[in-house]
């Protein structure tokens, strides 16, 4: 058959399914194995506890815990001249509309008893 229209159908039909073969998700990515690649990312995120092994003087036991960070802004050193205004670094300060200003960075710190000690 060499009829035009029979010829365009058989074209557009081939580019179809070329076209949905070349679109479509390779078969070699599984949504398990998607879930397992996106946990894996997950629990990637963050900082991992230090080793805490003999940073205790001799406490134990002696563990790895998250604790608040002091704001660096309450440790400016003497001499130093500020050319910026505070607001630019300081999210809590009251000129700025910031939307995060709750947020307080923790750190890690070597804990045993009632003390803390550096990692």
């Amino acid at each position: 058959m060499n009829n035009p229209f029979y010829l365009l159908f058989k074209a557009a039909r081939a580019i179809m399914l070329l076209h949905f073969l070349l679109l479509s998700p390779a078969s070699c990515f599984s949504t398990h194995s998607l879930r397992g690649l996106l946990f894996e990312e997950k629990t990637r995120l963050g900082s991992t506890p230090p080793s805490c092994h003999n940073k205790c003087n001799q406490c134990h036991p002696c563990m790895a815990v998250q604790v608040p960070t002091i704001p660096s802004h309450d440790r400016v050193e003497t001499g130093m001249t500020r050319s910026f205004p505070m607001m630019f670094f300081d999210p809590s300060h009251p000129g700025t509309n910031n939307k995060y200003s709750n947020y307080k960075p923790l750190g890690w710190k070597c804990h045993c008893g009632d003390h803390f000690f550096n990692p």
